[in-house]
């Protein structure tokens, strides 16, 4: 059960990433325009950031949620299933949306051909960019206090450092202010591989246990529904 819940808010996760990326080329009108190294950088920046906030969650905080919301009896599951993964993915899905209308306004600043690159961004687009930003690893923080009890310093900073960024990113052309953004949270992920690497292995030996134990469940279960059939056709 905490398997299948678990996977079904995570493909919420990745399909509201996934349209981030798709609404900045679409609504930035990318597609149809002649690439510009410009239009090249910024598109290059937009996957490179989202894939490094996929990885924030995804690497170890995700699957370590899992094993504690599995190892988790009764009450306590279904409270830590409904305030992790309701409660806690809410601001992460806002943050998402947040940036995703920021990334928009900046891109289709720097692939417009009337306004000149050296320009900073006009409207609110930086501060929606890194405020989504910053909301998101706000939710991705409070789910993993609700889950594993614990936090991450990195993410702390991170987030401090991208708020303290911010009237420098309106300052920056809107390409700078991107690639500002990017660095950050590539930044964080390389971080967190090089302090957390024990960690990381640690946690491969029961995550491949738990999926091991759930795909020989789901396994055990088909086999009951053919049984029946089996024995019809032998009757």
């Amino acid at each position: 059960m905490a398997e299948h819940w678990t996977e079904r808010y995570d493909l919420i996760l990745i399909i509201a990433l996934g349209e981030s990326v798709i609404s900045v080329g679409v609504g930035s009108n990318l597609i149809g325009q002649p690439p510009t190294p410009a239009a090249v950088a910024a598109a290059v920046c937009g996957i490179f950031f989202t894939a490094a906030l996929w990885w924030a969650h995804y690497d170890m905080i995700g699957p370590a949620a899992r094993i504690a919301l599995q190892t988790a009896q009764d009450g306590p599951r279904v409270a830590m299933a409904r305030d992790a993964y309701w409660y806690c993915y809410l601001p992460m899905i806002a943050g998402i949306i947040l940036f995703a209308l920021g990334a928009e306004e900046v891109v289709s600043q720097i692939t417009n051909p009337h306004i000149p690159n050296w320009e900073p961004t006009r409207g609110p687009g930086d501060s929606l960019l890194f405020g989504g930003v910053i909301l998101y690893l706000c939710g991705n923080m409070l789910f993993q206090a609700r889950t594993l009890h614990t936090l991450s310093w990195t993410r702390v900073g991170t987030v401090g450092l991208l708020a303290v960024c911010i009237p420098l990113a309106e300052r920056l052309p809107a390409l700078g202010a991107l690639a500002l953004l990017t660095m950050i949270c590539v930044g964080l992920v390389a971080a967190e591989v090089v302090i957390f690497d024990e960690g990381r292995r640690a946690l491969r030996q029961p995550i491949f246990e738990e999926r091991m134990a759930h795909e020989a469940h789901e396994a055990a279960y088909r086999a009951r529904w053919h049984e029946p059939n089996e024995a019809d056709e032998g009757g």
